[in-house]
């Protein structure tokens, strides 16, 4: 984990309310699929805490992109941000996608929304290791998928099925429709990795199981600190014993990354 500062390269309006954001850093910075930093434009004193981000292009060890919407103060701050400007950058922060996988190993990608964020390096480093892979993409229209990033998934060559509620691309709907219909006919699938709105992941973690099919999940929650000191992001999870510390885990340092199964849905559900 290195606190450092950083100097950005860009700030591109990808779509109305989607930025990407690249960084230039002054050491090398390594990082894998599924980690994120806490971010905030430097000499930045409100709001005072960093923005949790998804790391989701690494270009070099000195080079990383985060796709953001532009939701409350923490983002509307970082979309301030001009070339030249420095950023404070703590980072690499969480686990990452599991991806000791075999050969034979078949993988669903299901990205919703800005959830994208975390899973293009995923997509990446699948493809690299020759991994038979498919990419689920839904957004709520054009614009949201233009700015959640669909040109770089396409660019993978992956196979990708595209959904979006309002039908203006793609297949109109979620992107848990298409998903069961593949997963009820076609079977080979052994992961699953999710990363999207909370009522989005619940759906696949609870269609994966009804499957029979191994699922991991990527969450989000409200952080202050990203590294399990002011423990504001912790979620309940399954636990054999009763209520106590192990029913909860901190989504900073516990995962961002978790098996579907592990997560008490239905309780989590209350405030997300």
């Amino acid at each position: 984990m290195i606190d450092t500062v950083a100097t950005a390269e860009s700030n591109r309006e990808l779509a109305p309310g989607y930025r990407l954001l690249t960084l230039r850093f002054t050491e090398d910075v390594i990082v894998v699929p599924g980690q994120f930093a806490m971010l905030k434009p430097r000499h930045c004193f409100e709001p005072l805490l960093r923005r949790a981000l998804a790391v989701y292009r690494a270009h070099d060890s000195r080079r990383l992109s985060f796709l953001y919407q532009v939701l409350g103060r923490g983002t509307e701050a970082l979309a301030q941000v001009r070339q030249d400007d420095e950023v404070e950058a703590l980072l690499p922060l969480g686990n990452s996608w599991p991806l000791q996988l075999s050969d034979s190993t078949k993988a669903i990608v299901v990205a919703g929304g800005i959830g994208s964020a975390s899973v293009l390096a995923l997509c990446q480093e699948l493809k690299r290791k020759r991994v038979d892979t498919e990419v689920f993409f839904g957004a709520a229209s054009r614009v949201a998928a233009q700015g959640c990033g669909l040109e770089d998934f396409r660019a993978l060559e992956l196979p990708l099925t595209l959904t979006t509620i309002d039908g203006s691309l793609g297949q109109k709907g979620l992107v848990t429709s298409p998903l069961e219909d593949r997963l009820r006919k076609k079977a080979g699938a052994e992961v699953i990795y999710a990363c999207g709105p909370w009522a989005m992941m619940r759906a696949v973690a609870e269609m994966t199981a009804a499957f029979n099919v191994r699922c991991l999940v990527s969450l989000e929650a409200p952080m202050g600190c990203g590294f399990g000191v002011c423990v504001g992001c912790v979620v309940a999870v399954e636990n054999e014993g009763p209520a106590a510390y192990d029913s909860y885990k901190r989504v900073c340092t516990d995962g961002s990354v978790f098996p579907a199964e592990t997560i008490r849905w239905e309780i989590n559900a209350m405030t997300h």
